[in-house]
């Protein structure tokens, strides 16, 4: 019993309010469980962060070529 207290719960007991204290999550664990729960949202910023570096790169190739020229 202490084993499922302890570890599967992350359930404590404090002695000085004598009761049992749930853990606060942490902010990596709450963040990845929004990732996980809306999974439209994550890949469309995703999605824009990625084309958005790509359009970059192509506009700075596009500067270079016409340096050159």
């Amino acid at each position: 019993m202490e084993y499922a207290k302890d570890e599967v719960f992350q359930i404590r007991y404090t002695t000085k309010l004598n009761r049992f204290k749930l853990e606060k999550e942490k902010w990596t664990s709450r963040l990845g469980k929004k990732i996980r729960k809306n999974r439209l949202l994550t890949t469309t910023i995703l999605a824009f962060f990625m084309f958005a570096t790509v359009h970059i790169m192509l506009i700075f190739s596009f500067m270079k070529i016409l340096q050159e020229v």
